[in-house]
């Protein structure tokens, strides 16, 4: 790995509701990786066009402190927050950190400074919206991060839904998680669809980062053998594996368990079978027991 400033040597690019934030909890406590300290930078996603928080998306100061705009709200939402923490554990590093991002310019030079105090330590961050980014974003990503690598965490796309279902609900973003007709609108909403769309951002993001540059984990091994996925990551990384002694396997980030409707699961299976398909005859395993499920449910 370079140790060269100025370089992010890796991201995490989703799934959502995929083990992202589990993975950003272990990384960050290993001796040898620098992780942002906020998870979900969303620099590259920060296009309106895009169906994430776009906090980002102002370029100007005024604009981000006194624009009515959702995003602009948002951000001020979240700059409150996580100063507003900084401040009570005394951590005046992190403090300038947040300051630096919340306050700094928007452009290439500038996401990058935010690892440039890092040292000698592999230095990455975890953006699920990123799963999401058009072709051409991901050519700049390429171009700013040639020798990146990518790590995308895919979970059986019936339950990463029904997930993301219940955490807006959690959220109150719509009431009627019983409501077939409420669920069948979220799942068909642009930003959900595009969130469980794996083989688009398999193929956007693999014409541009050759198969040594990508790792492809499953969210079944977080569960089933999270200890053993997490050294697959750190080899992966260029790290020695095994210098993590445990891997954490409770939920982190997880939404309220409320067992799926019958009618949700055969939609919800009826909509991906045709990528599972996909997805097995790439992958097998894991992918092969989600089609074999989809195929029963639809």
């Amino acid at each position: 790995m370079s140790s060269l400033p100025h370089v992010v040597h890796f991201l995490c690019i989703g799934a959502q509701k995929g083990g992202t934030t589990w993975l950003w909890s272990v990384l960050r406590t290993h001796p040898h990786i620098w992780m942002a300290p906020l998870k979900e930078l969303h620099y590259f996603d920060r296009s309106l066009r895009y169906l994430s928080p776009s906090i980002l998306a102002a370029d100007r100061l005024l604009e981000r402190l006194l624009g009515r705009a959702p995003h602009n709200r948002e951000f001020r939402r979240s700059c409150r927050l996580q100063m507003a923490r900084a401040i009570r554990q005394r951590d005046w590093p992190l403090l300038r950190w947040y300051a630096r991002y919340y306050f700094g310019g928007r452009n290439d030079e500038w996401y990058l400074s935010l690892f440039e105090k890092s040292g000698e330590r592999v230095r990455g961050e975890i953006t699920p919206a990123y799963s999401m980014l058009d072709q051409e974003d991901v050519v700049r990503v390429r171009r700013l991060l040639p020798d990146g690598k990518i790590i995308f965490l895919l979970r059986n796309p019936i339950e990463r839904a029904w997930s993301h279902i219940r955490f807006e609900s959690m959220q109150g973003r719509f009431n009627g998680i019983e409501d077939f007709a409420q669920v069948r609108q979220l799942i068909e909403h642009p930003g959900f669809t595009l969130r469980g769309d794996y083989l688009r951002t398999l193929d956007y993001w693999a014409s541009e980062f050759p198969p040594a540059q990508m790792f492809i984990g499953f969210f079944d091994d977080i569960i089933a053998q999270p200890k053993h996925l997490l050294d697959e990551i750190l080899h992966f990384l260029g790290l020695e594996s095994g210098t993590l002694s445990a891997a954490p396997t409770r939920k982190v980030n997880a939404s309220r368990n409320v067992e799926m409707p019958a009618d949700v699961r055969q939609y919800l299976a009826r909509k991906y079978l045709p990528d599972l398909e996909k997805l097995s005859a790439r992958f097998g395993g894991h992918a092969e027991r989600w089609r074999i499920a989809a195929a029963r449910d639809a």
